[in-house]
């Protein structure tokens, strides 16, 4: 799980003249450039590759990073608030490429859909910046889809709820940055639940140049998010992991084989709904989180599910497969990286 490359230092000069190719771990950065408050960091790409956005963004109002970013080919995801309160953390991608900027000023408004993410669900309205209504429920993002040509986002159905009439009870959805609603997604669109023992359910995707969707599994500012490249059975004995609001990133196991796939029947008996379960915990909250293959060296996985429901004794978490999924929504995965 490991590739055999050494990190790398470059000059905040710009003349990356450094070799770096791919993160010296899996899942983690490259430093090309520090200094001057400024760090530059790459995962599956090399110093030289990023050498003329770094230039562009040096040259450029902090206000203006993710345009300068996006000039020079890259797409901005996301941006962070440094902890020291001093700068911020910018995260762009090209192709399966990703790059972290670090620079001083405030932090742009820059954020969007990714897998992995926390979500709210209410009955009454979401208003960014608001308090939540009562009865909000915490929730986590999942895959990106296409239906018919327009993007839409995994969660789970449990997470809006269904009323005896086949009515989504929390049909308002917001993509949440602490500590309150940040972006205001709309209305569930589909919930499978409806219709299908399915526990999913689609919700709009936000867009625009400062409100990006990308199918990636999003793993914060500090490491370089998943790239999703397609869908892979839930077969006995694979090997999985999810990411969840509550329980954090990357956590792993793999679906349960033989006797021990009993499981799956009672948590499909207890939930009302067609599961797949796993050696993972999982906790209240990671519900509608992504579950995928283990990542490759080159920082890809592929979509296997959405996490559903935990059971027993060691909180178990089962995930209801992503195959009949998209099967219900006449839906197709997006890919990451291409284009």
């Amino acid at each position: 799980m490991r590739t055999a490359v050494t990190s790398i230092l470059c000059a905040i000069a710009w003349s990356l003249t450094c070799t770096g190719t791919a993160s010296a771990q899996l899942g983690e950065y490259d430093l090309c450039a520090n200094g001057e408050a400024q760090i530059v960091a790459v995962s599956n790409a090399t110093c030289q590759d990023v050498a003329a956005a770094a230039t562009a963004v040096a040259a450029a109002p902090a206000g203006q990073t993710p345009a300068a970013l996006r000039t020079a080919g890259w797409k901005p995801l996301r941006s962070e608030a440094s902890a020291d309160g001093r700068g911020f953390d910018l995260v762009a991608i090209r192709g399966r490429a990703t790059l972290r900027i670090r620079r001083s000023g405030t932090a742009p408004d820059l954020d969007g859909w990714m897998a992995g993410r926390e979500l709210l669900f209410a009955r009454g309205a979401l208003v960014g910046g608001a308090r939540p209504p009562k009865g909000t429920v915490l929730c986590t993002s999942a895959f990106l889809v296409s239906l018919r040509g327009h993007p839409g986002g995994l969660s789970a159905a449990h997470c809006g709820g269904t009323r005896s009439d086949g009515t989504t009870h929390r049909r308002n959805a917001a993509l949440r940055r602490p500590p309150q609603p940040g972006i205001v997604l709309g209305r569930v669109q589909r919930n499978l639940a409806r219709t299908r023992p399915l526990d999913a359910l689609v919700v709009p995707v936000p867009s625009g140049s400062t409100r990006p969707s990308a199918n990636v599994v999003d793993r914060g500012v500090s490491r370089p998010p998943w790239f999703v490249i397609g869908s892979a059975r839930s077969e006995p004995g694979r090997r999985v992991c999810y990411s969840g609001r509550t329980s954090g990133i990357d956590q792993c196991g793999a679906i349960l084989v033989g006797r021990d796939r009993a499981t799956d029947r009672l948590a499909s008996r207890i939930g009302r709904t067609r599961v797949v379960c796993t050696s993972i915990p999982a906790r209240e909250g990671d519900s509608g989180g992504p579950v995928y293959t283990r990542p490759t060296g080159g920082g890809t996985v592929r979509a296997v599910g959405i996490t559903t429901l935990v059971i027993g004794l060691f909180q178990t978490m089962c995930f209801t497969p992503i195959g009949p999924v998209l099967d219900g929504l006449n839906a197709t995965l997006v890919i990451a990286g291409d284009g």
